[in-house]
């Protein structure tokens, strides 16, 4: 799993919240081949409020992906404008979608159990 580093290790959720985000770019790049401004873009399906995002934090996710060798960059020679990075998924990054997808559906059915105990308690009093 990729570290994180400097992004709000220790302040309620930070991690989490960064895990979400590289978890939403791994999707994203399962699907296709991108580039940050179109990732940006691509996160809103999860609920992101872009136009309030820094697009630092993105590429910052990007890089710890790309360290942890879960996304691959390289320069779009191709492109009209400016020189773009084109993110990719790895086959490792492929694996690690995987497990962590499957992570959170066994949180979900833990949260389901919990919230099913809660309710059948809050009935009973």
């Amino acid at each position: 799993m990729p570290s994180g580093r400097g992004f709000g290790q220790g302040h309620g959720g930070g991690r989490r919240k960064m895990f979400f985000l590289e978890s939403c770019l791994l999707v994203l790049l399962h699907r296709e081949p991108g580039y940050g401004y179109s990732l940006m873009d691509g996160l809103r399906e999860f609920g992101f409020q872009t136009e309030q995002m820094d697009i630092s934090i993105l590429y910052r996710a990007l890089r710890d992906l790309e360290a942890a060798e879960l996304v691959s960059g390289a320069w779009d020679e191709n492109s009209l404008g400016p020189q773009r990075r084109v993110y990719t998924l790895t086959p490792r990054g492929e694996a690690a979608l995987v497990e962590w997808i499957e992570a959170l559906r066994q949180r979900r059915k833990e949260i389901e159990k919990l919230e099913a105990a809660y309710d059948a308690a809050t009935k009973s009093n």
